[in-house]
């Protein structure tokens, strides 16, 4: 309930401000929190225009965010393109800044003029273009002026998307810089709980010998890598030349061999429920996304992720129909394990939303949440082993296992 609660307060916290025909009035705007620049911008398809050029040249109305695969109006795959917008802004703003997401695949962002942001190589042609992900934020002085014209080129020859599915956020300097840092250290707390988590279930693997442990140990480790692979890119920040190809195909695995080490976790933590045909389809499944997503280029496989989506699905259906059945048994820590699946459903739906399109993130909801699934399902592995006793006891009440015990 309490994330759900701060989902629907996030949601009703977006901007009812939006472009129209290339200009956002933001003359009244609250500068105390950021203003996601969504609208209708002027849009350049096709060209790669400098700030001085962007007046003399007609363009068309376009809403941004968008991914350009989704919405190019003939239908042909965009590869580059301009946008601009003129932001109208109170005359008491100097020092502002901008909180700019990972776009599909590089960007150069300017400000009245001058370049103040940009990520990989834009280009008119693949070999000119470089993609980069990197989600960053800039500052700079409005020098009193009541008007801002932001010019943003992308390009994107390398991934089956195109454009951006987040807004870029405007706001005080101050405002911005603090929005991103917390972000940021939220998915890196993220990484250390749950690689420490991994860390010590892998070390009592080593005395208990039972897979149930294995598998768990190794879906935290696996999820803590991909708390710096994904959404932010932490590791971006530490690492900024680090490879693109390695960084996209790094997220993608997390993914995939997440399902298959929570699949062979649920199966073996409720053994006498779960159905191993099902069982090792899905990580056979799974498998095979690993083994194509090695071996294939970025814009082959990021294709394919609607597949994948539906896979996922029918893992959190098929989890949720186990941990019915356990509640049923009253087996040892189910209603750890409901509260975990019901979190799960939440924030992997929420997760899937903002991914596919351009709803937008609260990064730090997202970490919450996933934390809050590890903690659930440790707990209820930790009664499961006997490392925690529960002083429950069992009801008078008939269960699923009193009709059709063995006799």
């Amino acid at each position: 309930m309490l994330l759900c609660i701060c989902f629907a307060k996030d949601c009703i916290s977006q901007s009812d401000i939006r472009a129209e025909s290339g200009v956002l009035d933001a003359r009244h705007w609250n500068f105390q929190k950021r203003l996601p620049l969504t609208g209708y911008w002027t849009f350049h398809e096709g060209e790669l225009l400098l700030p001085e050029q962007i007046d003399s040249v007609r363009g068309t109305s376009h809403f941004f965010p968008a991914i350009w695969k989704d919405d190019s109006e003939n239908k042909q795959r965009t590869e580059y393109g301009t946008y601009s917008l003129k932001i109208l802004l109170p005359d008491s703003i100097i020092n502002m800044g901008l909180e700019i997401p990972q776009m599909y695949n590089s960007y150069t962002c300017w400000v009245n003029g001058i370049k103040v942001a940009s990520a990989g190589a834009v280009g008119k042609t693949e070999k000119e273009a470089k993609p980069k992900w990197f989600h960053q934020t800039v500052t700079f002085s409005t020098h009193a002026k009541d008007t801002l014209v932001v010019v943003l080129h992308i390009s994107n020859f390398h991934h089956h998307k195109g454009g951006s599915k987040d807004p870029i956020q405007l706001g005080s300097s101050e405002g911005i810089s603090k929005h991103l840092s917390r972000a940021v250290a939220t998915n890196v707390i993220e990484a250390i709980i749950l690689f420490l988590a991994g860390s010590a279930f892998l070390i009592v693997y080593i005395f208990r010998k039972k897979k149930v442990i294995l598998f768990f140990s190794l879906l935290s480790l696996t999820w803590a890598v991909r708390c710096v692979f994904s959404n932010l890119y932490p590791v971006v920040v530490f690492y900024p030349d680090i490879n693109w190809q390695f960084l996209v195909k790094t997220e993608y695995l997390t993914l995939y061999l997440a399902v298959i080490w929570a699949m062979l976790f649920l199966h073996h933590l409720l053994d006498k429920l779960s159905n191993p045909l099902i069982t090792y389809t899905i990580v056979a499944l799974n498998s095979l996304f690993v083994i194509y997503t090695l071996f294939a280029p970025v814009i082959i496989f990021s294709q394919w992720l609607s597949l994948y989506l539906a896979v996922a699905g029918i893992v959190i259906i098929y989890g949720g129909y186990l941990i019915i059945r356990a509640l049923l048994a009253e087996y040892i820590g189910s209603w750890l394990l409901t509260g975990s699946i019901l979190t799960g459903v939440i924030i992997f739906g929420y997760d899937m939303l903002a991914y596919n399109t351009t709803f937008g993130y609260n990064y730090i909801f997202l970490s919450t949440g996933y934390l809050v699934i590890f903690l659930l399902t440790a707990i209820a592995l930790l009664f499961h082993l006997g490392i925690l006793k529960s002083q429950l006891k069992r009801t008078d009440v008939l269960t699923y296992d009193d009709f059709f015990k063995k006799p």
